[in-house]
């Protein structure tokens, strides 16, 4: 049985369920993390399409991690990926002081944001995240944090991640019915970044490519925040549709081939190389090119789509670091090669941090492992050496009286 205070995360996508336990100890770090995985049902598109089908594949998901923990899991943070994900500037600006210069404190920073979280809200649509992407000072002086610098009017670009409200509802719903509670939502991709992209590549500026099963997020980071993200309808289950389609195989078989046998180049490939694949009780010959010619086509197709809007944030945030790629496809032989030679960057594949999760290498979890993350960063801080609630309250009047001095006088 684990023990401690523990956290449980859900990755819900189209192919299958992917679930994380810990316990968190007191310096907020991830412990004895625990996995369980299994099929899904009822989501078509990126989108629930069943809720039943998808309560049950939860459902079944969690009860086996429930028996790892040895513990009842009762809420947990849900993982969200839609096709309706966007992204929005919203801006706002609030006088400082209307005497004279004014140092500018956390609570103006807070009110600004808030504004400009308030304008750019829309009845249809909920939040995912929020990031300040800069603050203007009176006008001229842009930078990352104003706190402490002398200013009449502060003005911030937030950037705005949100999602549908059905989206978000359906996914909450499903987790509702199958017997917990969800605490929140955290997008897909953000939640892998968290487990996957060290803090110092975000600093420099990196990009983050996660192949889904029916989707691709792209994460741009720069000044160890997120700067832009961008949703494509093409996963690693549209090549094995085209697989099964082009070569006459189920689909299950189609994915196997794939995995097993599929390369992104074809040119290396032999055109005399052939396989052996059962297929109604019979062993079938196919041409291994054929396999790596559909795959490198639909590539191709991806990392073009991906470019075209690569192209304007490479320019402006440089990106030195260049791209991590993660999602199960991002394995296959010559992938990051093929990467590498669309887009002109450094290229390596993702892996968990070891000191987090023992099998770095396996990222069927990250995401999960990643919201894990995501659901400690939310969750209010114990602090054993805590005020009473007078202290408290005197703490919030001698803040006050502070920033009212430091406008004054």
């Amino acid at each position: 049985m684990l023990k401690g205070t523990l956290y449980c995360a859900l990755d819900i996508t189209a192919g299958k369920i992917a679930a994380a336990a810990a316990v968190v100890r007191s310096n907020n770090a991830l412990s004895d993390i625990v996995c369980s995985s299994g099929p899904s049902a009822g989501i078509k598109d990126g989108r629930v399409a069943q809720m039943g089908e998808l309560s049950e594949s939860v459902s079944r998901v969690l009860k086996e991690l429930s028996g790892q923990t040895g513990r009842k899991i009762k809420s947990l943070y849900a993982c969200l990926i839609s096709p309706h994900i966007k992204t929005n500037h919203s801006r706002g600006a609030i006088p400082i002081s209307e005497r004279s210069h004014k140092i500018i404190t956390s609570g103006d920073v807070a009110r600004v944001n808030k504004q400009a979280y308030s304008l750019g809200l829309n009845i249809q649509e909920e939040v995912l995240h929020q990031a300040a992407q800069g603050y203007t000072i009176d006008n001229h002086n842009r930078v990352l944090n104003p706190e402490g610098l002398y200013g009449h009017k502060l003005e911030v670009d937030l950037l705005l991640i949100t999602a549908m409200n059905t989206d978000a509802q359906n996914i909450i719903s499903a987790v509702e019915r199958a017997g917990y509670r969800a605490q929140g939502l955290v997008l897909s991709a953000y939640a892998t970044g968290l487990a996957v992209v060290p803090d110092a590549d975000k600093d420099k500026g990196c990009v983050l490519i996660d192949i889904g099963f029916d989707t691709t997020q792209l994460l741009i980071y720069k000044d160890g925040m997120v700067r832009a993200f961008e949703v494509f309808g093409r996963g690693s289950s549209h090549i094995t549709e085209t697989l099964s389609k082009e070569l006459k195989l189920p689909a299950d078989l189609a994915e196997t081939v794939k995995i097993s046998y599929g390369k992104a180049f074809s040119q290396p490939v032999s055109s005399e190389t052939e396989v052996l694949i059962k297929k109604d009780g019979a062993y079938l010959p196919i041409k291994q090119k054929e396999v790596c010619a559909v795959i490198e086509r639909e590539l191709d197709e991806l990392f073009s789509e991906i470019k075209k809007r690569l192209e304007a944030y490479q320019k402006a945030l440089g990106l030195p670091v260049g791209i991590i790629a993660s999602g199960k496809i991002a394995v296959l032989d010559g992938f990051l090669e093929s990467l590498e030679r669309h887009f002109n960057l450094p290229v390596r594949l993702a892996k968990i941090d070891p000191s987090v999760y023992p099998r770095p290498g396996d990222l069927a979890y990250a995401t999960a492992i990643g919201a894990l993350r995501y659901a400690v960063s939310q969750s209010p801080r114990i602090e054993l050496l805590r005020l009473s609630s007078y202290g408290n309250a005197f703490q919030k009047v001698a803040h006050k009286t502070k920033e009212i001095y430091q406008e004054y006088f």
